[in-house]
């Protein structure tokens, strides 16, 4: 899976692999023998006695160490007078300059590897041509970088003119290391350096070469990296703006492709025994790796998620559609390199043939798929193990820690080599080993990170950590004495900042744990430490040492930690039932938390809830967000309150949990007394705002009116950075989910429930509480609804373009390396995206439950209430549309939830509805008379979100691999398999929360996300006649009602989807229902076929800009563009005449002339299909002998004139219409009308008669067409009509007849034979005209 710019790999030996310094040859080849010999040639060609001397030196000197060089210089300058010193070197100076003036000219003719064509817009490409979505474009960008200099800073120089690039070749390293060597009295980075220059000086013999070369690379990947992230992720369709913005992109694909080697030159750098080589290195491989980029999004979505499932980074790509599947995109993603290759697998052979089979060929060949993979296979992490063995630099520590964590991301497989290179966990660990010090430091950070992320991949690993004193170790901040906030601020702020860094860590470590049920008893221990982030501190305190984020962060995670200690309380009422808190869980349901710790726990998160004592929020709810500045403490409050909501509504889950029946038939017995302290605690602190006149006397309760949190977070979500946007959404989402928690609690709690509860009932707040407190934010919600639907709207149709050719990302890095524009998939702004969706899902589901306007509170308070149009399912469907195409992995819930709302049955009725408008407004002659009963509804609903669910959301399952995960206590099944079939044990899984086995999502053998047209595989992918009539009505449905999304779905898409329906199943046209329905869609996309035709014709007569300005969307100004609009060959497969033929046969053995079936293969006749398509079809058709079959042109798809304009000039084609008719093939289409005959007799007749086409060819259609004529007379009818064609019954029609009969006359070329059939026709022409 070779990106950009593809080449041969050269074999490389260990012998390279020691002497690659001076050992190969290539593109700077010939600016060495410049430099060797400039100015030193005599006139006659021979070589001076100072070249000779020269060439003798530098033979020398390329036989020293550097250590001997510098020895050699000491020496030489300790013997010299330090003034003739100084004398030689300004003469060396001045001279150098004059030969720099007096080639100045000569330059512009020829070149050498110093010499760099400055940069000027236009040159080279710009980000603003990266619009072209061709692989064959694309690989021109990256190949252009092959040539871009780069300056030490990463900053981009200019490109190489042609002339310094023999061949094309790599830099030769032995010209760089020397040209670099001779001039280092002066500006050794004034012309820059290729990236292929960089990596030949990290092979240099002098140490401080090969440090310039890394930090050059890492330089230029790191310049690269932050250009990206600045970029918007619409640049990956439109392109930037600026006209000199530089193809990041392209030089980031380049330095990971196949042709620079880059990892090889970095595993080779890390094994220098120089210790600034190493350390340097180590920064490469981290910028390489997009070590932080990747940590900044996992850290995001750590904070904002309570069940966080991190995302495998490994590069991906999609496999290849098939006619099976209907041709549709969204296959399953596959890794860019297989997962055995990660680590090569030695057989039982002797070790020798073993290594034969594993060379260095292989290594550089995976590298050039998977960076990642490429190191690892490189054997990496046993050199990093040694290095961290030997107590390297503090800095150093870092780095290579780093690199674990991201490679520990990468994948499975990568994470199973890690545990199992020996003593490498170990060494980790030893960095934990504080010896007495209560410093902290960077990398034991990092280490603790590491082993969150090892133990995320499998629950065995994480039980090993615990069973080891891994967890032990990992946590010892927890385990010190109880201090004071006081104390914890004495050390200063970064000290704080360290300590916030390794207990946030921890504790992430910690809710792994408890994920998987372990650890769960260590609350007790500590709870001492914990207790201190659970209360509001004294905030002016905390501002007043800037330490104010820092201990948000904390809190934060200590909830978040409460939060899932919650999910794995056993059910209330089942405890009761049992008659004792511990049931004899099995082990492999792992630990429980008791109902004994949550009271306090619950009071401490209350605290939180008083939103007007909170600094930063106050003013979110007091109306003072549009006036202020969003900080950063504003964005860690609003996340510590999320966490705050998320841990009540985990906790409020395990009294009654949102998938237990309703409350007529599920009523609680007794419920806590703090559910209803919960509830109002959300109505007398400001979430929400009041809009009804019973606030009048209870002000005292109730916060003033029109001031809501959530109006405040709205305005955050709408109009702050991403940041802000990403803490209000996940506030917004936690609240409207703690409310619908508290409502289902109260509502099915008895009357003799608790005594609180019926104190908490009395005043205004009571009443809401009873009522339900979603009559008090249903304003606030659908307000909010409706703002959140255009950035829904907005944000898909630049997702789904994301994904390019197949791929994540056009690099083989990891993670944010993948290469996209603003980080793709790894943005944060695609994690809100995915936010929005998840809130725009619960939002609909709310406000949909209220049929008629908004619950108020009393009659009186209707004023300010607003329509709810969700009420009606029609709007409900484009967005949730929306949301299917912005899910990502791991969004499976998402999904179903979404199609859980789209096939319900209410929605098929409403769009069954629409048909019969869209049916009159089209004028269609069936106007769907027909009923479906609501036995047919149900079912329809069942076989459609079975279908969908099947083709999109199934994982596709993993062969098992011997060699790819080695751990074999991994493997080893935890839970017996008797535990599905004794009831008691079922019973015991409602009561608790079984523990997840892994908390690690793959990109790969999965299919999210979506594309555009997954609506179409109901139609064209199923053989399920059910599944495609339920399909077809809901395709209409869609159309009827004008859902954005499947409006964007191409023309062409839809066009193939009724031919993949009945290629694959002929029954749909058998049955009325379906028939009417598929007609109803011919027509449809046959009216649109028609505009965009239009449009095109418009186009080529008046000023292309205004057409362009006047098409909806960005697929139509691709097609008017040309006139092919049907570009199946371009937009379905590149095998796509094989499919037309296969229609065509199926056409042939079933159809029996069915005309929708003809209409549906005639369309491929039309003009506005590509040459290929036609002329496949055109031959299938007359090779089967059906062309009679096809049904009149004015029963066709989409207007008569689209098949007739513009004059086909493909002699391909004509040939093939000329034949046909020679051949008698058109004989019986000529009597019956076919669309066949006329779409040849129209085309040929203007071929010979009015276009300037080749006499030659023309002349040789024409006498096949006489000598047919001369040997069948029932031609003579037809060969009129082919003369006649097109002219107009006017003054004129005798002199255009005579015209044409002559140019049959020349087309004879005198012979004479067919002169006289000319004859005969020209007197059956006149004869028909007289009569």
């Amino acid at each position: 899976e070779a990106l950009g710019s593809t080449g041969l790999v050269s074999d490389v030996s260990s012998k390279k692999l020691m002497n690659a310094g001076d050992a190969s040859v290539t593109e700077g080849g010939a600016g060495v023998a410049e430099l060797r010999g400039e100015g030193m040639q005599l006139d006659d060609g021979e070589p001076s006695i100072a070249a000779e001397i020269n060439a003798e030196n530098t033979a020398r000197l390329a036989g020293m160490s550097a250590e001997e060089i510098a020895e050699a210089q000491a020496d030489i300058l300790n013997r010299m007078d330090p003034a003739l010193v100084e004398v030689l070197r300004r003469r060396g100076r001045e001279k150098s300059g004059g030969k720099k003036d007096e080639g100045k000219d000569k330059s512009r003719q020829t070149s050498g590897p110093r010499k760099t064509a400055k940069a000027i817009p236009g040159e080279h490409l710009t980000a603003g041509e990266q619009s072209a979505h061709s692989w064959k474009a694309w690989s021109e960008r990256v190949e252009r970088i092959r040539s871009c200099r780069f300056a030490l800073d990463g900053d981009i120089l200019g490109f190489q003119s042609s002339q310094e690039q023999p061949d094309g070749k790599k830099t030769h390293g032995e010209s760089v290391a020397e040209r670099d060597f001779l001039r280092t009295e002066g500006d050794p980075a004034a012309v820059g350096y290729t990236i292929n220059e960089a990596l030949a000086l990290t092979r240099s013999m002098v140490p401080g070469q090969r440090v310039l070369g890394l930090q050059l690379l890492a330089s230029v990947l790191n310049r690269a990296l932050h250009n990206l992230h600045k970029m918007d992720l619409a640049d990956n369709v439109e392109g930037a703006n600026s006209e000199k913005a530089y193809d990041w992109q392209a030089v980031w694909a380049y330095a990971l492709g196949p042709e620079p080697e880059l990892v090889l030159s970095l595993r080779m750098a890390l094994d220098d025994n120089h210790e600034s080589v190493v350390l340097t290195c180590a920064k490469v491989i981290n910028v390489m790796l997009s070590y932080d980029m990747n940590e900044s999004y996992f850290d995001f979505s750590e904070k904002l998620i309570n069940k966080t499932e991190d995302i495998c980074t490994a590069p991906v790509f999609r496999s290849k559609p098939d006619v099976d599947g209907g041709f549709l995109e969204g296959g399953f993603w596959k890794y860019n390199t297989k997962p055995s290759n990660i680590l090569p697998h030695y057989g039982e052979d002797d070790e020798e043939e073993s290594d034969e089979k594993h060379t260095i060929q292989d290594d550089v060949i995976v590298s050039g798929q998977d960076v990642a993979a490429g190191l690892i296979r490189m054997g990496i992490l046993p050199r990093i193990c040694s290095l961290l063995e030997m107590d390297p630099p503090q800095i150093q520590k870092d780095y290579l820690v780093s690199i674990l964590v991201a490679l520990a991301r990468h994948s499975p497989q990568s994470a199973d080599a890690i545990l199992n290179c020996t003593k490498l966990v170990q060494c980790v660990l030893k960095l934990l080993d504080r010896q007495g010090s209560t410093e902290i430091h960077s990398s034991m950070i990092r280490g603790v990170t590491l082993l969150k992320v090892l133990s995320k991949y499998n629950r065995q690993t994480c039980l090993n950590f615990v069973n080891n004193g891994v967890f032990h170790q990992a946590m010892w901040q927890w385990y010190l004495p109880a201090y004071t906030l006081k104390d914890w601020i004495k050390p200063g702020k970064e000290q704080c900042k360290l300590s916030s860094a390794m207990m946030v860590e921890q504790l992430r470590f910690w809710r792994t744990c408890i994920s998987y049920g372990f650890c769960i008893s260590h609350f007790t221990d500590f709870f001492p430490v914990l207790c201190l982030w659970l209360s509001p501190p004294v905030f002016q305190n905390l501002s007043e040492h800037n330490v104010l984020t820092e201990f948000s962060s904390i809190a934060r995670e200590s909830f978040l930690v409460l939060g899932a200690l919650a999910q794995r309380l056993p059910l209330l009422h089942s405890v009761e039932q049992f008659g004792k808190q511990d049931m004899g869980v099995p082990g492999s349901y792992g630990e429980m938390w008791s109902w004994s710790h949550v009271v306090p726990m619950v009071n401490s998160a209350l605290s939180w809830l008083h939103l007007n004592d909170i600094p930063y929020l106050c003013s979110l709810i007091n109306g003072q967000s549009e006036n202020t500045t969003h900080t950063p403490e504003q964005s860690c409050l609003v996340l510590l309150i999320s966490s705050v909501l998320g841990m009540l509504n985990s906790t409020l889950e395990r009294i009654s949990p949102e998938g237990t029946p309703d409350s007529r038939s599920y009523c609680l017995p007794w419920i806590p007394d703090f559910v209803p302290k919960i509830g109002l605690g959300i109505i007398t602190n400001g979430f929400f705002s009041f809009s009804c006149t019973e606030v009048v006397g209870h002000e005292e309760q109730l916060p003033s009116r029109g001031v809501s949190l959530v109006q405040g977070l709205c305005h955050l979500r709408c109009w702050g950075d991403v940041d802000a946007s990403l803490s209000s959404i996940s506030c917004l989402q936690r609240l409207v989910q703690l409310s619908c928690s508290v409502d289902r609690v109260i509502q099915r709690a008895t009357t003799n429930s608790s005594e609180h509860l019926k104190e908490s009932k009395a005043g205004l707040a009571g009443k809401i509480l009873q009522e339900g407190i979603s009559s008090l934010w249903h304003n606030d919600l659908l307000n909010f609804l409706t703002s959140l639907l255009p950035l829904i709207s907005s944000q898909w149709p630049v997702l789904k373009n994301i994904e390019m050719f197949g791929r994540g990302g056009l690099a083989p890095g990891v993670g944010f390396g993948w290469g996209t524009c603003g980080g793709g998939f790894w943005s944060l702004k695609c994690l809100l995206a995915q936010l929005d969706s998840q809130l725009v899902l619960e939002l609909i589901k709310i406000v949909s439950a209220v049929p008629e306007g908004l619950v108020t509170l009393s009659k009186g308070a209707n004023s300010d209430n607003v329509t709810n149009p969700f009420a009606n399912a029609s709007e409900r469907i484009s967005p949730v549309l929306g949301v299917s195409l912005i899910a990502g992995p791991g969004q499976i819930s998402t999904l179903e939830r979404a199609f859980d709302i789209l096939f319900q049955p209410s929605v098929l009725k409403c769009l069954k509805s629409s048909m019969h408008c869209l049916a009159s407004q089209m004028k269609l002659p069936k106007t769907f008379e027909w009923d479906i009963t609501e036995d047919e509804y149900q079912h329809f609903s069942s076989v459609l979100n079975s279908h969908f669910r099947s083709r999109w959301l199934a994982i596709k399952k993993k062969n098992p691999d011997k060699h790819a995960r080695n751990n074999s206590a991994i493997n080893k099944p935890k839970v017996p398999e008797t535990l599905e079939t004794i009831q008691e044990e079922m019973e015991l899984t409602e009561v608790v929360n079984p523990p997840c086995s892994t908390l690690v999502l793959e990109w790969a053998h999965q299919r999210l996300p979506l594309p555009a047209h997954w609506i179409l595989s109901s139609i064209c992918c199923s053989d399920d006649a059910d599944v495609s009539r339920a399909g077809l009505i809901f395709l209409l449905g869609l159309e009827a009602v004008s859902a954005a999304p499947s409006l964007d779905v191409p023309l062409v898409w839809k066009m193939h989807a009724l031919s993949a329906s009945v290629r694959t199943n002929m029954d749909l046209l058998q049955e009325d229902r379906s028939k009417d329905v598929f007609e109803a869609l011919q027509e449809l996309y046959g009216k649109h076929l028609d505009i965009l035709c239009q449009k095109y014709y418009r186009s080529r007569s008046v000023n292309n800009d205004e057409v362009v300005r006047s098409v909806a969307t960005v697929e139509e100004v691709k097609v008017i563009s040309t006139h092919e609009i049907l570009r199946f060959k371009e937009k379905i497969h590149e095998s796509y005449t094989t499919f037309v033929e296969s229609v065509v046969d199926q056409f042939a053995a079933v159809s029996y002339g069915d005309v929708i079936f003809g209409r549906q293969v005639a369309i491929y006749l039309h003009r506005s299909v590509e040459t290929t398509v036609r002329l496949a079809a055109w031959n299938a058709l007359s090779t089967a002998y059906v062309l009679e079959l096809l049904p009149p042109l004015d029963k066709c798809i989409g207007d008569v004139k689209g098949y007739l304009e513009p004059l086909e000039d493909d002699e391909g084609i004509l040939e093939a219409y000329a034949k046909s008719w020679t051949s008698g093939i058109l004989d019986k289409a000529a009597r019956r009308d076919s669309m066949s005959f006329t779409l040849a007799k129209h085309h040929l007749s203007g071929f010979v008669f009015r276009r300037s086409a080749s006499v030659k060819v023309r002349n040789k259609m024409v006498k096949s067409l006489l000598r047919c004529y001369s040997q069948k007379q029932h031609h003579e009818a037809m060969l009129q009509s082919l003369v006649l064609q097109g002219v107009p019954r006017d003054s004129q029609y005798g002199s255009e007849v005579g015209r044409r009969i002559e140019i049959l006359k020349d087309a004879c070329e005198m012979n004479s034979s067919l002169l006289a059939e000319v004859q005969r026709l020209k007197t059956s022409i006149e004869g028909a005209i007289i009569s």
